[in-house]
């Protein structure tokens, strides 16, 4: 059995939140019946709303579900186009603080929140979210980060931030402390995640953004 066999993942899932079979079915709206048939695979294609209803009842990312059920379904392994890790993946769930375009107003000291999810299959260990903010690459280390330029924008408290180990699955809440600046601006302030190497893991992905509108009193 493939370790990250889809049935197999919502039986282990299951478990850890405490659900039965019958409270994931019931949670789900999906008879015992059909959930017996969908995860030993006897039934046809799952259908795209149940998966997100099985994903919410599982508490993650419907695309892990996803990528689960491709190798019940002896698909071609996933790998995430432009990550620095085969089957490593990265999710943006919601900004919980600061959605872009926020109003705040000059010198104004406001904190930024985003929730994000492991929904690949590697482990995220030693990582960290870097300010990308007038960084440049460095020609001769494919992929690392120099120090950044020191210009006018939003200030971060910290321009490296640790994320707490977050196995596959999991959701990690990453927040920075920004200071607006002292003059009227539309900007924005741009991040990414590094392995312990200070090696960015997506490098052709979107990473992190906090974009605000800042205007006077």
């Amino acid at each position: 059995m493939s370790l990250y066999e889809f049935s197999e993942y919502v039986k282990q899932r299951a478990d850890a939140l405490g659900l039965s079979m019958s409270e994931l079915a019931r949670q789900t709206c999906i008879s015992r019946q059909g959930l017996y048939s969908m995860l030993n695979g006897t039934t046809g294609q799952a259908k795209i709303s149940t998966l997100i209803a099985l994903a919410k009842a599982l508490q993650v990312h419907p695309m892990v579900l996803f990528r689960h059920l491709m190798h019940q379904l002896e698909l071609s392994k996933f790998s995430t186009t432009g990550a620095k890790y085969q089957f490593d993946a990265s999710g943006f769930v919601q900004d919980v603080t600061i959605p872009d375009n926020t109003t705040v107003v000059t010198d104004q000291v406001f904190t930024k929140v985003w929730e994000i999810q492991n929904i690949g299959h590697v482990d995220w260990v030693g990582r960290k979210l870097v300010c990308m903010d007038q960084m440049v690459n460095v020609p001769s280390v494919p992929g690392h980060i120099s120090a950044p330029e020191l210009r006018r924008g939003l200030i971060p408290s910290r321009r490296v931030i640790d994320i707490p180990e977050t196995l596959p699955g999991d959701s990690v809440i990453l927040s920075v402390e920004f200071k607006a600046p002292s003059y009227p601006c539309s900007v924005l302030s741009y991040w990414k995640m590094t392995d312990e190497h200070e090696a960015i893991c997506f490098p052709e992905t979107e990473g992190l953004s906090c974009m605000v509108r800042v205007v006077s009193l």
